[in-house]
């Protein structure tokens, strides 16, 4: 398992708790496969066993496979379990042109690699409304869908503001700086420094000079978006359960009860009590449960 000789602001590491050892114990095997299109990157647990369903997660914007490290093991009793890095994220390849449907084959395209169907998928945030989407386009991929706190805009919608630019291909000067650097979009109260960090070691590449950020800097600020929410979602027919965090700047309740709504098997939206819209940060355990007590 990994060792963090500093945190995030420098002090003396934390003593890791015992839940986050035991998923550190059980690493995703690093896998690549070629479409026609790219090269992409995923992480797997206990693919041997074949007899098993595939759950699959995605990551949210400019995120990647290894936000999942210390949630996914928990299912490996239940599930061979998948988190793919989206195209322009994590160690997959970058795509010249970002439109709103490449994720979405991205996503496809694993599935059709794996071989296995129909899927459980679960996505946070961009990565949920990536799902849908590819849902929406061969609804028979998939079993069930769970969507943590993510935004759908709907008809007639003016776009919400632009995030903030980051800069992707600044080089630091070594791994420690790099990771003192990071931070969560939008930002939320610290209460896991180790997760942060875990997360935030995965997210840069040795470079000439150092280490840049891994995601492509050329991907839309903020994704790419559409507004087509309710067509959308009246398209996807399988079970959708949405989970939101209670204080979300993304998310509101009533943006979540109306995306339930238009969903034919729609379910929820389920609130977690205190949590920020990257749940699994500030609420892992809780998010770990919820995710169980749905899939039991």
């Amino acid at each position: 398992m990994p060792t963090y000789p500093d945190t995030l602001q420098g002090n003396a590491a934390p003593e890791l708790p015992d839940w986050f050892s035991r998923a550190m114990d059980e690493p995703g095997q690093s896998r690549f496969f070629d479409t026609d299109e790219n090269r992409l990157h995923y992480l797997g647990w206990n693919l041997e066993d074949e007899h098993k369903p595939i759950l699959l997660f995605i990551h949210g914007f400019r995120g990647h496979a290894h936000w999942w490290d210390f949630i996914a093991p928990s299912f490996v009793s239940q599930f061979r379990v998948v988190a793919l890095d989206l195209s322009g994220m994590g160690d997959s390849g970058h795509r010249e042109v970002y439109d709103a449907v490449a994720p979405a084959r991205d996503i496809l395209a694993l599935i059709k690699h794996l071989g296995s169907t129909p899927v459980i998928a679960v996505g946070h945030s961009y990565g949920g409304s990536r799902l849908l989407r590819a849902c929406s386009e061969r609804p028979e991929l998939f079993q069930r869908l769970i969507i943590i706190d993510s935004f759908v805009l709907f008809e007639g919608e003016p776009f919400p503001p632009e995030p903030a630019t980051i800069r992707g291909n600044r080089v630091y000067p070594d791994l420690s700086t790099g990771t003192q650097r990071f931070r969560l979009m939008p930002d939320q109260p610290i209460t896991h420094d180790y997760l942060l960090e875990h997360v935030a070691r995965h997210s840069l590449r040795p470079c000439h000079g150092g280490y840049r950020w891994k995601f492509d800097p050329t991907l839309p600020v903020g994704g790419t978006r559409e507004a087509d929410g309710e067509s959308l979602l009246r398209s996807i027919r399988c079970r959708v359960d949405y989970v939101r965090a209670e204080n979300s700047v993304v998310a509101s309740q009533e943006r979540a009860t109306r995306i339930v709504a238009y969903l034919a098997d729609g379910h929820g939206p389920i609130v977690v009590p205190e949590g920020h819209h990257h749940l699994m940060f500030d609420q892992p355990l809780t998010l770990i449960s919820v995710l169980r007590a749905l899939l039991a």
